[in-house]
């Protein structure tokens, strides 16, 4: 797996930050950066944003079992460094879809998760999941809001991934705030996540959608209010951005962490 950043200087920054696992060598790194604001706000997206990595996997023809397996006997490594907050795996709702797979890692900032990725234990398991698959394409984003959060560990999540053409972020997001109560607002939806790229490259943000079950969720779309605000978004959608929808199921292979 390739973690790029943003320069060569971030990249180094994190490593360095990473590998001492000291506060008092972290505040030396960090005090010797430039002083310029693009700079600042990316260190403060490092040190306060929540991050999530998203891992969307594809098996070999016939490969699930044996890729089950191998989660099975690296689950315990992968939930054990106190840097991460919490691992979650899903399954597609339609086995014939691809990504047949959807892992979720959540750190409470940028910098946990480089600490996490430069352990070697984590690092190792990381570079033999291609062993084990046919795909695995790799994804960071920064949580941008939480529109909605009734508890957690639903069983259906609904992941929209949204691409904006050049200068369409703020109209997608002035559409967003048009509609949101009505999006919102049904009970059948129990949680809404959204996170941006962090590296703002494609897909440009993350939506994810929460449901207690399959039915809740073919409820929710059924919704005259739901519909309404999607086929009103249409219009908009045509000039200013796209998005896919793939429909996942949880697992039980983190749940104890």
């Amino acid at each position: 797996m390739n973690l790029k950043g943003p320069n060569l200087f971030l990249i180094i920054l994190i490593a360095l930050a990473a590998l001492t696992g000291c506060d008092k060598a972290q505040r030396m790194i960090m005090e010797g950066v430039p002083s310029d604001t693009g700079m600042d706000n990316t260190l403060t997206d490092m040190e306060a944003k929540p991050v999530r990595l998203v891992l969307f996997i594809d098996y070999p023809e016939g490969g699930k079992d044996a890729y089950i397996e191998g989660v099975d006997s690296v689950a315990e490594t992968l939930q054990a460094p106190e840097e991460l907050v919490r691992i979650r795996a899903y399954d597609n709702q339609d086995s014939e879809m691809r990504p047949h797979r959807l892992v979720e890692f959540d750190f409470k900032s940028f910098l946990d998760a480089a600490t996490y990725l430069n352990r070697p234990e984590i690092a190792a398991i990381f570079a033999d999941f291609p062993n084990h698959a046919d795909k695995v394409v790799t994804y960071t984003f920064i949580r941008d809001s939480y529109a909605k959060e009734e508890g957690s560990d639903w069983q259906i999540k609904h992941v929209y991934l949204i691409d904006y053409v050049l200068g369409g972020k703020q109209a997608y997001l002035e559409w967003v705030k048009d509609v949101s109560t009505e999006v919102v607002s049904p009970p059948q939806l129990k949680a809404v996540a959204a996170y941006d790229n962090y590296y703002g490259g494609s897909p440009h943000r993350l939506v994810a959608f929460e449901f207690a079950t399959p039915e809740d969720a073919d409820a929710y779309y059924a919704l005259e209010e739901v519909i309404q605000t999607d086929e009103a978004g249409l219009e908009n959608r045509a000039g200013n951005w796209s998005q896919v929808l793939h429909r996942f199921q949880l697992r039980s292979d983190y749940i104890h962490e």
